[in-house]
């Protein structure tokens, strides 16, 4: 059983880290493992393979969430 220490370490080295897993970016942007593959395909992300892992940037994962201007 982990203690609250532990826990308390992994998620401070998770939100450090550039970069998330699946599931974590997915809760991130709140949106289904299918958005976020279609979105790759669009080109407005890149999912890389680290160690056979699955892992999405999070800088990309921003900038993607950053809303477009429009020029009125």
């Amino acid at each position: 059983m982990k203690t609250q220490k532990q826990t308390q370490l992994k998620t401070e080295n998770q939100i450090q880290s550039p970069y998330f897993t699946m599931k974590q970016a997915q809760e991130y942007l709140c949106v289904e493992r299918g958005t976020i593959y279609k979105w790759a395909r669009l080109g407005i992300i890149t999912i890389y393979k680290i160690g056979g892992a699955t892992r999405l940037k999070r800088s990309e994962l921003d900038k993607a969430l950053k809303p477009v201007k429009t020029i009125i």
